[in-house]
């Protein structure tokens, strides 16, 4: 008997030995937030986010990588236990159980319960992927497969960083690691995909804020516009009253010139492929006299001008010489890359972004176009032969960096406006692709060249909700499309080289729906291949039609850019598929073309011919309101829906407050002097954000959010507006636009009653006046 009670004392002194260590291993983890374990390491980065990492020689590594912003952050409290051989690690979000298996991680080694899920973490494919991305839409006119981005129906997701370049000050480094080197993120979130989302920003760092002006309408052609072109454009969209913000040089401003100054041309201007447009690096001096005073033009018009770059120099250029001596001498000749070129004289001379002369001698070409006033770089590379080859260095993503840290020297928000993967666009595969994690901190994607199918404008829409899964706020498309819809059928420009502006025009019901998306996407960027891609170039009624969404667009613009700064602070992105909001749902999976534009709008695209055409749509739970005609749909529901071609299915919640700004032929820099508050009945609240809408002084204090409330009680709204966070602007004037009531008795406006307001529909507006941000101001509406 005293053996049996001997045997259960020592079994209950060890327990409460291993107590005791455990808990010394709590305490020693909840200081540090970094764990080993021999020769693996972990780190928690935030409670949901843990890095892992294998080093079979224990040399760890601290600093960042082309995937990673910086240091990491390590804020989150963590415990930790060794139970037998397995690693325990707790947080407030998850319980991640690690055994050795001998070697590199692989399946199996991992268990991770959130919340009252098991999740069982591998490297290699994910199981379940939501979304994705994909290196450019280059002569897409359909669904295509999408890479893996962090978003997973499985609740999980592995980022291999292991063979990722390092960040080494100004430069790079390829990886030194010793043989079976991991290095892991481990992204555990259930389905609370928003999560995963701040954790990815946590990670790779922000999406910049973008210009104000870069949501307005952007217009760009393959098209040997000049200065008079550009004045006279102007005129025109002033007079058909629609607004203009941004405008894009493709490639024929550009010429060679010979040392008297001739123009080395032998091929029509405007051809593409043409009078040495492709890779010159002076101005077409026939087109653009004086690039100095056209961009002084430009600035008074309130647009911001990009210029288009195909990154290689004609060895004939004459600034080609000093270029070469700049480079130290190694600028080598891409004899592929003659095609575009079209010189039999000349040779195509190209560039290795890894080497820092490179670098300089390229951005060196750069600065003339600068101090003539180039707001932001178009840079088209597709078909030359410059390159940024190292292991582990994503190219695409290495020279949008460099885009991007020059603009900011310059004090300018601007990013570089490039293909994603212009370097890798042709191929699904390819290598380096942790790159794209990265993409949403230095460009903006613009899609490439794609064709004109129904399906293709359904698969637009979907791609752009898709690349929430890489954290990518800002995907631009050709509006209507590159190519249009070739005669032959063939989407290519190798077996096309050259389609014929009369070739390259849209159905008119087509060109209708592309606009009508355009209007509710990030951006709205009218381009084409020698094409017709404006209003007035269709007859009634799609002229005017179309013109009528390009105005929406611009009235959007407030509540867009306040969309832009959710991304840059928060990381979610501006379109945000449906999972992402209701991701118990399992319709919300079942719909990809579907979104929501920030929280308050639902947007579903029309990808049929028909007027009206059939739509299918899903309402999400609550009340969605019809934004042209006010008809209330309830949902969880689908309903198939009769959409004539002038509306789109575009929904607003219920209580919902859209920040507009009235009808302007272009967006102000800075903040809006007047807006219009679309509220739709209920209860509901809003934040307008407002900054210079330039330049970097938002990275400090200069800023301000203004609050907006509705409530609904009755018959009675009240709305409250501000004050501001800082009185930016000073004073502003409002009117409410209130959406989906009955005619009211009474309008009071602080307190005092109103006369100014009108009412048609179950639409009432008031008309708020001018007021000190300062203070707020309540509209009561009885």
């Amino acid at each position: 008997m005293r053996a049996e009670f001997k045997q259960a004392y020592d079994v209950l002194i060890r327990a409460l030995v291993g107590i005791l260590a455990a808990s010394l291993l709590v305490t020693a983890a909840a200081e540090g937030r970094t764990i080993r374990n021999g020769d693996v390491r972990f780190e928690v980065i935030t409670p949901s986010l843990i890095r892992i990492e294998h080093a079979p020689d224990a040399r760890f590594e601290n600093r960042p990588t082309l995937t990673t912003a910086g240091r990491l952050a390590k804020g989150a409290r963590a415990s930790t236990a060794v139970q037998g051989a397995t690693r325990v690690i707790r947080t407030s979000r998850l319980v991640l159980r690690w055994r050795r298996s001998g070697g590199p991680m692989g399946t199996g080694d991992l268990r991770v319960r959130v919340g009252r899920r098991t999740l069982k973490p591998r490297t290699g494919p994910n199981p379940a992927p939501l979304g994705g991305w994909r290196r450019s839409l280059d002569h897409v006119d359909g669904p295509v497969p999408l890479h893996e981005g962090v978003l997973s129906r499985a609740g999980w997701y592995v980022l291999d960083d292991s063979e990722t370049a390092l960040l080494v000050g100004d430069g790079f480094e390829p990886r030194a690691t010793a043989e079976g080197y991991q290095d892991l993120y481990l992204f555990a979130y259930g389905t609370r995909y928003r999560r995963a989302l701040r954790d990815l920003r946590a990670l790779t760092g922000a999406a910049p804020l973008l210009p104000r002006k870069a949501f307005g309408v952007w217009f760009n052609r393959w098209w040997p516009y000049g200065d008079a072109d550009w004045r006279e454009l102007r005129s025109r969209f002033r007079a058909e009253d629609v607004p203009l913000d941004v405008i894009s040089l493709d490639t024929d401003f550009k010429a060679v010139h010979d040392p008297a100054g001739a123009a080395l041309a032998s091929q029509v201007v405007g051809a593409p492929g043409g009078n040495y447009s492709w890779n010159a690096w002076d101005w077409n001096r026939t087109l653009y006299p004086d690039p100095a005073a056209f961009f002084r033009w430009a600035d008074e018009e309130g647009l911001d001008v990009g210029l288009n770059i195909h990154p290689s120099i004609n060895n004939r250029d004459p600034r080609f010489p000093a270029t070469q001596d700049r480079a130290g001498g190694d600028i080598k000749a891409d004899p592929d890359c003659r095609v575009v070129q079209a010189d039999p004289m000349g040779e195509c001379m190209v560039f290795d972004w890894t080497k820092p002369a490179h670098l300089a001698a390229y951005f060196a070409l750069h600065e003339p176009f600068e101090r003539d006033g180039a707001d932001f770089w178009w840079l088209d590379w597709c078909c030359d032969g410059t390159s940024a080859e190292v292991p582990g260095l994503t190219p695409d993503t290495w020279i949008n960096k460099q885009y991007f840290d020059r603009q900011r020297a310059r004090g300018s928000r601007w990013p570089a406006f490039q293909r994603m993967g212009g370097s890798l666009q042709l191929g699904f595969g390819g290598s380096g692709g942790n790159g794209a994690f990265a993409e949403h901190r230095y460009s903006i994607q613009f899609t490439g060249d794609t064709c004109a199918t129904w399906p293709f404008l359904a698969f637009a829409s979907e791609f752009t909700a898709a690349a929430a899964s890489i954290g990518l706020p800002y995907v631009s498309h050709d509006i209507g499309t590159f190519f249009a819809a070739n005669p032959q059928g063939i989407c290519s420009k190798e077996a096309s080289p050259y389609i014929a502006a009369s070739q390259n025009t849209l159905p008119p019901e087509m060109y209708v729906r592309w606009v009508q998306l355009g209007a509710v996407q990030p951006f709205l960027r009218l381009h084409s291949h020698h094409g017709k891609r404006l209003p007035w170039d269709y007859e009634e009624p799609y002229r005017s039609i179309s013109a009528d969404f390009l105005r929406l667009r611009e009235s959007l613009v407030p509540y867009l850019y306040t969309l832009s700064r959710a991304a840059h602070d928060s990381g979610l992105t501006m379109a945000r598929p449906l999972y992402l909001t209701w991701p118990g749902r399992p319709a919300a999976y079942d719909h990809p073309s579907q979104y929501t534009l920030g929280r308050d709008l639902l947007v579903a695209p029309v990808a049929s011919p028909g007027d009206p055409a059939r739509v299918t749509v899903w309402f999400p739970p609550g009340t969605w309101i019809d934004w042209f005609t006010g008809q209330r749909h309830r949902g969880p529901a689908a309903e198939q829906l009769e959409v004539p071609l002038n509306r789109m299915p575009l929904f607003a919640r219920a209580g919902s407050i859209v920040p507009t700004q009235g009808p302007v032929d272009t967006t102000d820099t800075g903040p809006a002097k007047r807006l219009v508050l679309v509220a739709h009945a209920g209860n509901g609240r809003t934040t307008i954000y407002d900054d210079d809408g330039a330049g970097l002084d938002y990275e400090g204090q200069a800023f301000s959010r203004t609050s907006v409330l509705q409530r609904r009680s009755g018959r009675r709204t009240t709305l409250r507006i501000g004050p501001t966070s800082r009185p930016l602007p000073s004073r502003r004037s409002y009117t409410v636009e209130l959406r989906g009531i009955a005619r009211p008795r009474t309008v009071r406006v602080a307190g005092k009653r109103v006369k100014g307001w009108s009412f048609e529909k179950g639409k009432l507006t008031v008309d708020v006046g001018k007021h000190s941000t300062r203070r707020p101001v309540t509209v009561l509406i009885d």
